[in-house]
């Protein structure tokens, strides 16, 4: 993904990330700042965020192609990675014109802005839709089908991308770790309602290919040194369904088990739609890593289901 593809912990090249409070972002974030040191990093953060702090971070919306514009030329980053973008299922379904601007026309600001330079995209497995996948696990030439508001947006950002004469498409399982507001992200959420003794009713019939963030940020780095060009799978070895995630925080907190319960997702009343399973292949990028992606900690730790 850098010029000339020298090694990107040696080059020190200058990285803009957008969407660094996300569960994803975060991560990979906190990773370029300690690699390439806070001058060499700078992030975008939404407009009502606060945090993280520091110079090197501002609040911007994606729509905002003024502000994107002075960040370019004030930073002037030798590559980009877009991770900014909304995936929340329920407000996307009420206000789609309002997804679609973030992101979609957020991914095209990304690329008009920035097109002179490699640009990484840090997408989703919701550009499928889960009803029909193949034994193996989604592949990077397996069709799109998404059902959700969120999977058509970030699968129409991919398009936008790939107009970038130099880009790459990481297109994530689910990632689990601790999030920078404490709240964010499936462990999280889980997490924070049983610390609360608040009841979770998670499915047992969506699945995901999930992906630890520590592990997620080290895939991430690892393929920049490579100079991975062009669209990649990044999931876990396993796929999980939500309700086995639930699982295994409630044992290792030890919360009352009376605070978990499961249905199907064909049960869902009024809520967004949902998908099944969305087991990833990632096996182009393990080869692009020359190693396997190393599986959750709380799945290395728990006993099996």
């Amino acid at each position: 993904m850098i010029p000339a593809k020298p090694e990107l912990s040696c080059s020190k090249p200058r990285v803009l990330i957008t969407g660094v409070t996300s569960i994803h972002g975060w991560p990979v974030f906190e990773r370029l700042r300690q690699a390439l040191g806070s001058t060499q990093v700078f992030g975008l953060r939404p407009p009502k965020m606060r945090i993280p702090e520091g110079d090197n971070v501002r609040s911007v919306c994606m729509t905002d192609r003024e502000t994107l514009a002075r960040v370019r030329d004030r930073f002037a980053p030798d590559l980009v990675i877009h991770s900014a973008g909304v995936c929340d299922l329920d407000v996307c379904e009420e206000r789609t014109e309002w997804a679609h601007d973030l992101n979609v026309n957020g991914a095209a600001n990304i690329v008009d802005l920035f097109a002179d330079r490699p640009i990484l995209f840090v997408s989703t497995d919701l550009v499928f839709s889960g009803e029909n996948p193949p034994l193996s696990g989604y592949s990077e030439d397996d069709p799109t089908d998404p059902i959700s508001v969120v999977g058509q947006t970030f699968r129409l950002a991919e398009d936008e991308i790939a107009r970038a004469p130099d880009w790459a498409i990481l297109r994530l399982g689910l990632p689990t770790g601790d999030s920078i507001q404490g709240k964010k992200g499936a462990i999280d959420w889980i997490e924070n309602r049983f610390r609360r003794g608040l009841p979770a009713t998670l499915f047992h019939d969506e699945w995901r290919s999930c992906i630890d963030c520590d592990e997620l940020s080290a895939c991430v780095f690892e393929f920049l040194e490579r100079g991975g060009r062009g669209l990649y799978h990044l999931g876990g070895p396993k796929a999980w369904s939500l309700h086995a995630i639930a699982e295994r925080v409630l044992a290792r907190g030890n919360y009352n088990p009376a605070l978990l319960s499961t249905c199907s997702r064909h049960e869902e009343v009024n809520g967004p739609p949902r998908v099944g399973n969305l087991g990833l292949d990632s096996k182009k990028i393990e080869q692009l890593l020359e190693r396997p992606i190393r599986p959750c900690r709380w799945h290395e730790t728990s006993t099996s289901s």
